[in-house]
């Protein structure tokens, strides 16, 4: 049902903007369907978009069923937009983590509009490469990509992680394949002296929350001595981090068993499993129970999956963010730190920060903020594009 399109400047099929304001206007990659005065080209077409006017606005991919109808990926109109286009802008983007992250063997090498490249994904373990497309357009070109991938990395396997909730409004199939090699799961990847196990073939997202990886650093720089607590815990990313960093003990809770395993394993691994405990419990049972019992650590660290992926559930989920940061709040030793982060876009970051700030008023709890990051430097954003900046963390002091 794919196009194959190889079509570029000259003989894309032409779209036009309704009259009004358009944030595709002013550069952002992005056009809803709704925005189109029409829209009858076929699934995966690469498509030149003009305004009312009939003034060049970009040239981009095309999908018959998503909301965000033009993914766009150039504004210059002598431009091609094509395969060889995203192969391209795929070398430029392992090039760039090269210079970023010379030697380390877990990275992002694509980040989808940050790189240039909408709805694509790549991420290494070790010698194997996992990729996830959300685009259909992508998904016609992926041959392409698997093969510059190839030259380019020398991958004992490429790994397609299709089961995304996303690919149901592309219309693209759920379903994982294996493009290049034979897989083989766990890949063992080291970490800020953390040696992980990561489920190329069967992990949440790719098997390894990459984004992460610097805001782990950073929460460790503040665990040397310290009791911690880590919610949400995964498979250990910030406790075992704050671990190898010297942290006292770390109790790791999640409601996952089969991460908490591989949490224990990777405990195991790297030499840090006298000093890790687990428990398997609802993240907001747990707390609400110990935070009756007062400060008990000198940090504690919230890492949540999303609490929303709608606009319209925002609500609710400041609720949930403001019930965990308040309890977490409740269980740090005055003078320790909460980290706290929050994946969800349509939560921002102003009121993510609002939040925090009412968890602390009602925990009668006095915070000072001391670092506001980000995402990883491997999960380049787009400037005009607010939707790729979804992570916030935000690292407190508490009183």
């Amino acid at each position: 049902m794919h196009a194959n399109n190889e079509s570029g400047a000259g003989d894309a099929a032409e779209l036009r903007l309704a009259p009004g304001r358009h944030r595709a206007a002013v550069g952002c990659p992005w056009i809803f369907r709704g925005e189109l005065l029409r829209h009858e080209v076929g699934a995966g077409s690469v498509v030149s978009v003009l305004d009312s006017t009939g003034r060049f606005v970009g040239r981009g991919i095309y999908s018959d069923q998503s909301q965000i109808a033009v993914r766009l990926m150039t504004t210059h109109r002598a431009e091609a937009v094509d395969a060889a286009l995203a192969v391209r802008r795929l070398e430029e983007a392992v090039a760039l983590r090269r210079r970023l992250y010379a030697g380390r063997d877990s990275v992002r090498l694509v980040n989808s509009e940050g790189d240039g490249l909408p709805g694509l994904v790549v991420d290494r373990y070790d010698t194997q490469l996992v990729v996830e497309v959300s685009s259909q357009t992508m998904a016609a070109w992926l041959p392409h990509l698997a093969d510059a991938l190839v030259r380019l990395m020398n991958p004992s396997a490429i790994v397609e992680r299709g089961r995304l909730s996303v690919r149901a409004h592309e219309g693209l199939p759920q379903e994982d394949r294996v493009l290049v090699g034979n897989p083989a799961s766990p890949a063992y990847v080291e970490e800020h002296g953390v040696t992980y196990g990561v489920d190329v073939t069967g992990g949440q997202k790719t098997g390894h929350f990459l984004d992460q990886y610097e805001n782990r650093a950073a929460a460790a720089r503040f665990a040397a001595g310290a009791r911690v607590l880590d919610v949400f815990s995964h498979t250990g990313g910030f406790g075992l981090t704050a671990l190898a960093a010297g942290a006292a003990s770390v109790l790791a809770v999640d409601s996952d068993e089969g991460a908490l395993e591989q949490a224990r394993a990777n405990a195991q691994r790297s030499g840090l499993a006298d000093r890790f405990v687990t428990v398997a419990q609802n993240a907001f049972d747990w707390l609400h129970a110990a935070s009756e019992r007062g400060p008990q650590y000198e940090q504690v660290v919230l890492d949540p999956p999303a609490f929303t992926r709608s606009a319209k559930a925002v609500a609710r989920a400041l609720r949930g963010y403001r019930e965990i940061n308040l309890r977490a709040l409740k269980l740090v030793v005055p003078g320790g730190t909460l980290v706290t982060s929050s994946c969800s876009y349509h939560v921002d970051r102003t009121q993510f920060l609002e939040m925090v700030g009412e968890a602390a008023r009602d925990a009668h709890r006095r915070v000072r903020v001391l670092e506001e990051r980000g995402a990883a430097l491997d999960h380049p954003t787009h400037p005009l594009l607010p939707e790729s900046r979804y992570l916030k963390c935000l690292i407190l002091q508490v009183e």
